[in-house]
C-alpha cells in the first residue's frame, strides 16, 4: 500500500514537472476589476504603484511583482480569469486614460519588444 502511495506521488510529482509551467497565484483573482477602474482612486493607486509613483498595496505589490514577466510572454502563465481581466484593464487604459497606457508600456516595454504581441493579446477575445 505504501508503495502504491508513492508511486502515485511520483508520478504526479514528475507530470507535474513535465508539463510546464505553473500559473500565477490565484488569490486576488476576485478582485471587482469594474469597481477598480470605476474608482479614479482605485485605478490611481494601483497605477502608482506599479509605475513607481506611490506606495503600494499587498495586491499591488503582488501585480507589480509579475508584470514584467506577464508583458513579456503576454500573460502565459495566467489563468483565464487573469488574461480577461489583463484585457479589460489594458483596453481600458488604451481608450480612457492613454497618458497611462503610454507610461505603462514605457515602463514594462522600453525597447516596444513585446507591444505589437501585447496588442494581439488585448484584441483577442476568450
Amino acid at each position: 500500500m505504501k508503495l502504491a502511495f508513492l508511486l502515485l506521488l511520483s508520478s504526479f510529482v514528475f507530470f507535474g514537472l513535465v508539463s510546464g509551467t505553473e500559473n500565477y497565484t490565484d488569490i486576488y483573482d476576485n478582485v471587482d476589476i469594474d469597481a477598480v477602474l470605476n474608482s479614479d482612486r482605485l485605478l490611481n493607486q494601483y497605477l502608482d504603484c506599479i509605475l513607481e509613483k506611490g506606495s503600494c498595496t499587498a495586491d499591488a505589490r503582488s501585480l507589480k511583482r509579475i508584470l514584467p514577466e506577464a508583458v513579456a510572454t503576454i500573460c502565459e502563465k495566467c489563468n483565464l480569469k487573469q488574461r480577461q481581466g489583463a484585457r479589460k484593464i489594458g483596453n481600458h487604459l488604451k481608450k480612457y486614460k492613454p497618458e497611462l497606457w503610454t507610461r505603462f508600456l514605457e515602463k514594462y516595454d522600453p525597447n516596444k519588444e513585446y507591444v505589437a504581441n501585447f496588442e494581439q493579446f488585448l484584441a483577442q477575445v476568450e
